[in-house]
């Protein structure tokens, strides 16, 4: 096996060299000449370390690449970085982040994702949560594999970490306003400096407001597509000493935006047929849209007890609201007239105590988190419900609250027992419960509803050892070469959709994925970094979310273990800064995935994993020059190709096959006085047209499709 990853590995990393498609792979930089790449510095494993010294495939992009590549979300992530699939699972409120072919493709609030998403090192439990503006953003680390000792529970897939700009005691001040296509304008702000000789200060504030959008709604014959989107965020720093740190931090968005509109292949009508041919124009009786709130607060305290011995302490509270309302059906009809109504609160400690030896590392610490997920579905559908023997009635929908708490202690360690060999081992002990209570399926008639069945309370705890071990081997300053063994898991649930048999509300079990991976980081030349990685993942008691269950309306969604899989591949990015003022970014991933075990009717053997395309292809190519003094210009060119790809495998609908595609990003700026910058740039510039989800509902397929070439400037100002 292992002379089959080094295989998968070299090939993966002549591809990146050949073929000049890129994943950028940095973070803070030393610069030395202007062709130096320098140190990059990542925090990834808890501690700031050079990225060269730390045997863990991870992609990191600073917030002046984010800015380059035009990224402006999660969903974004995805074209600048190799085998990561990032998609909304229903119009634009739920997140899926794929890594390596493992992902969770679940429209419920109440179900872990597969990776781990962190923000400013607090993890966030819902994918409803995951739709925020990336905005005044330090940097984004991609972690891939299971991270089961750092980070534990449900990250069978990787870990994202955003951190943010912190406060500085210098003073800060950058703004930037633009407009673009379809009367979308933006506007955000960053400003922090000193506040007193101990206590430093940062706020940040962005808007986006778009007046119309790229579809076009056949019933009321207007463009739709607006966006209400604020975002704010301060921040202090208090540094009595130098052993003693505090950063306090508190944030509050809301967007109340348009939801995309279904485009729907509608099996109970012919309405939307004259628009067949045209999947930018469908239909939508209601006004789909969304009221989302999301305000959280956290406290992070560094205590050097001694020179080699640091506390630290991470608290934090979220509280968001998600109110989304579609039409699912995608006509001027009320088949399936959308509700979706989610409350989350959730809490979460940890305490993690680091010792920095001579020649042992180690970090040990203890976390805790409760989190409540309250639910109500509707689904206005008086057009339908008549068909389906339920005459007199107009509503069904369903209805559900879970609480969990999650208790973990954890160690990691790194051995330096050679000059040029470092063992790394972690153990992360979970223990999970939760309580899902009522849970149950209503009827309405003019708002009087009953419900189906009783209901239901069920509970679900699981323990579970994750962790670690590898080995590091440095044969230069610049090189690495390491292979790991980890294990991660992602814990089982509960169902939170609509289902008519209360049986079916029983708890799903713990997934759970082996990995072995191999890897290496090696700077060719000063100018010159190369990364590459083999990976071979055991899966088993995978959680696949599809339409699994039978109903009176129909197939109807639902989560459940299918049984196991495989899971093989490798990637690789290179970053070369041929001459001053060049930078190339080049990158290529592979990705192999196979259902070995099934246990469910509608998974086959031998079927893919959904978004999990065999070859993704991404890079950035940005040149600077001078054009008088005090005047220089850039250019950014971005693109990203991912081949065929499956988004639901439950059935092996055809329908639900993407063919591969290439999307192209493209800025032009000019800088003034190294203050002022003004720019035009363009996203999807060959205007390509692609689908990002397939959905197969009781009124038949519904897709949703990936925005058109748009266009704006920007002009910044940065002291």
């Amino acid at each position: 096996m292992i002379q089959h990853l080094y295989k998968r590995t070299s090939q993966a990393a002549i591809a990146a060299a050949l073929l000049g498609v890129a994943a950028p792979a940095m973070a803070q930089e030393a610069k030395g000449s202007d062709t130096d790449i320098g140190v990059i510095v990542v925090t990834a494993q808890k501690r700031e370390q050079r990225l060269d010294d730390v045997g863990v495939t991870i992609n990191v992009l600073t917030g002046d690449d984010l800015k380059a590549s035009g990224t402006v979300s999660l969903v974004d992530l995805a074209g600048i970085t190799p085998n990561v699939q990032i998609k909304n699972v229903v119009s634009n409120s739920i997140t899926n982040v794929t890594i390596r072919g493992i992902g969770l493709n679940d429209y419920a609030a109440n179900n872990n994702p597969a990776a781990g998403i962190y923000v400013d090192n607090v993890y966030l439990v819902s994918p409803a949560m995951l739709t925020f503006g990336l905005f005044d953003i330090d940097r984004v680390e991609v972690l891939k594999g299971p991270q089961g000792d750092l980070y534990g529970r449900n990250t069978t897939a990787g870990a994202v970490n955003i951190i943010s700009r912190g406060p500085t005691f210098s003073p800060e001040f950058e703004m930037e306003a633009g407009y673009g296509r379809y009367d979308s304008a933006n506007f955000r702000v960053g400003a922090g400096g000193e506040l007193t000789p101990t206590l430093a200060g940062r706020v940040a504030f962005q808007t986006v407001q778009q007046e119309s959008g790229w579809q076009t709604n056949y019933v009321t014959g207007e463009r739709f597509g607006g966006i209400n989107r604020t975002n704010g965020r301060l921040q202090l720093e208090w540094k009595p000493s130098d052993s003693f740190n505090v950063r306090l931090s508190a944030h509050h968005g809301e967007d109340r935006s348009a939801v995309l509109l279904h485009k729907a292949d509608n099996i109970l009508t012919t309405e939307e047929d004259a628009f067949a041919d045209d999947p930018r124009t469908t239909g939508a009786g209601n006004n789909p849209h969304m009221e989302l709130k999301s305000t959280g607060v956290s406290a992070t305290i560094d205590w050097t007890i001694a020179p080699s011995l640091t506390l630290t302490s991470i608290s934090a509270y979220e509280d968001f609201s998600r109110v989304h309302v579609e039409d699912t059906d995608g006509t001027s009809l009320s088949y399936l007239d959308s509700t979706y109504a989610n409350e989350i609160q959730q809490y979460s400690q940890e305490l993690r105590l680091s010792f920095d030896g001579e020649a042992l590392d180690l970090i040990g610490g203890l976390y805790y988190s409760n989190d409540e997920i309250s639910t109500r579905d509707e689904y206005f559908a008086p057009d339908l419900l008549p068909a389906l023997g339920l005459a007199g009635l107009d509503m069904i929908g369903n209805t559900y609250r879970q609480e969990t708490d999650a208790y973990a202690a954890f160690l990691h360690g790194e051995w330096n027992f050679a000059p040029a060999l470092t063992l790394i081992g972690g153990l992360r002990y979970t223990e999970e419960k939760k309580v899902f209570d009522n849970a149950t399926t209503f009827l309405c008639a003019v708002y009087t509803c009953s419900n189906v069945f009783a209901p239901v309370s069920n509970r679900y705890s699981t323990s579970n050892v994750s962790g670690k071990i590898g080995i590091n081997y440095q044969p230069a300053d610049r090189t690495l070469i390491y292979a790991t063994v980890s294990r991660g898991f992602k814990s089982g649930g509960f169902q939170g959709q609509l289902v008519f048999d209360p049986t079916v509300l029983e708890p799903f079990d713990d997934e759970q994925l082996t990995a072995y991976e191999v890897g290496l980081k090696v700077r060719l030349a000063s100018n010159l970094q190369l990364n590459a990685a083999a990976f071979y993942y055991d899966y088993t008691e995978l959680q696949i979310y599809g339409p699994l269950f039978d109903s009176p309306l129909g197939v109807l969604f639902g989560i459940d273990n299918v049984g196991d899989a495989r899971v093989q591949g490798a990637e690789a990015d290179i970053w070369w800064k041929p001459v001053d003022g060049l930078d190339l970014r080049f990158g290529v991933g592979t990705v192999d995935t196979k259902v070995t075990r099934s246990v469910v009717a509608g998974v086959t053997e031998g079927s893919v994993l959904p978004n999990s395309p065999s070859l993704n292809l991404n890079g950035t190519l940005r040149y600077e020059w001078d054009l008088s003094d005090g005047v220089a210009a850039d250019i950014s060119l971005s693109g990203k190709y991912q081949s065929r790809v499956r988004f639901d495998v439950v059935r092996s609908p055809a329908e639900a096959i993407e063919d591969g595609y290439f999307l192209g990003n493209a800025e032009i700026g000019l800088t003034f006085d190294d203050h002022i910058r003004a720019s035009l740039w363009a996203k999807n510039v060959f205007d390509k047209l692609y689908r990002t989800q397939a959905l197969v509902t009781s009124v038949g397929w519904t897709y949703h499709y990936g925005a058109p070439r748009t266009f704006g400037v920007s002009i910044s100002y940065e002291m």
